[in-house]
């Protein structure tokens, strides 16, 4: 199954592309709409490809002096950029599969002769469940995580700092069925509400704010035995795209890349 059948409507969106060198405000601010994942560099002189994503823009603001957040968001964009992976469109589904599998980083170009190209993100391919081209007979019980969650009054900068130790975009709020995701911070602290306050206070720390201050959103409770084809259904208009049961969390990376590597996946 080549990625260009599986997946036609990648290339039915203009998907945005943001110079290295424009200001990491500019990136950030396009990463707070959810709809993109992740933002692909313009052509190097080398022609290697990189892109910048939250996490990596998180990471990097977690290295800077409060005082100096003015300063960062000057900074080019590139410097908070990672590698991103290339396939033709004319390769293998399963070729792509390894490709996330071997970045554990859920984008990549996929290029077609004559055409701009696309970002193929992993949470796209939960709708190949739908379209029947993923096929496993494995439940969310056989692939979840057990939940981490932090109390409330946990500062940001705290929480994110185990986030990246676990490569873990969700944190839950102990005590509830609430959980604040990478997506949600970077939309908090690049509204133009909390950057003017920053501009304010130049020397707060930024980071300092407790969870508890951040939007949670609640996860799909669903039962132990759903299969993955339905907890991919379910999964895909949700916002943060998480399941949970008893104590465990599924997630795109489980409902998808789990089952590739433990070779419980057939494409059809």
């Amino acid at each position: 199954m080549q990625i260009r059948e599986a997946l036609p409507s990648l290339f039915e969106v203009a998907y945005p592309v943001i110079d290295p060198k424009a200001g990491m405000l500019s990136a950030l601010s396009l990463l707070r709409f959810e709809e993109i994942d992740a933002l692909p560099l313009s052509f190097d002189s080398d022609g290697k490809h990189r892109a910048v994503a939250g996490f990596s823009s998180l990471a990097r603001l977690m290295r800077i002096d409060p005082k100096a957040l003015r300063k960062f968001l000057k900074q080019p964009c590139e410097e908070a950029s990672e590698p991103l992976a290339s396939v033709d469109a004319g390769r293998s589904l399963s070729v792509l599969l390894d490709k996330f599998l071997e970045t554990r980083f859920g984008f990549a170009r996929v290029n077609e002769r004559n055409r701009v190209g696309a970002l193929a993100r992993l949470r796209d391919l939960l709708a190949l469940y739908g379209t029947e081209r993923f096929e496993t007979s494995l439940t969310v019980e056989d692939v979840a995580s057990p939940i981490f969650a932090l109390p409330g009054r946990t500062s940001v900068r705290e929480a994110l700092e185990q986030m990246f130790d676990r490569r873990c975009r969700r944190v839950f709020i102990s005590g509830t069925k609430k959980f604040v995701w990478d997506r949600g911070i970077i939309e908090r602290l690049f509204s133009p509400a909390f950057l003017a306050l920053a501009t304010k206070s130049p020397s707060k720390d930024f980071l300092g704010a407790p969870l508890s201050e951040f939007e949670g959103l609640e996860a799909t409770e669903v039962k132990p035995s759903t299969g993955l084809k339905e907890a991919a259904r379910v999964m895909r208009p949700t916002r943060g795209q998480c399941l949970t049961f008893d104590d465990r969390v599924v997630t795109p990376w489980d409902v998808v890349m789990k089952p590739w590597k433990e070779k419980e996946l057939r494409i059809k």
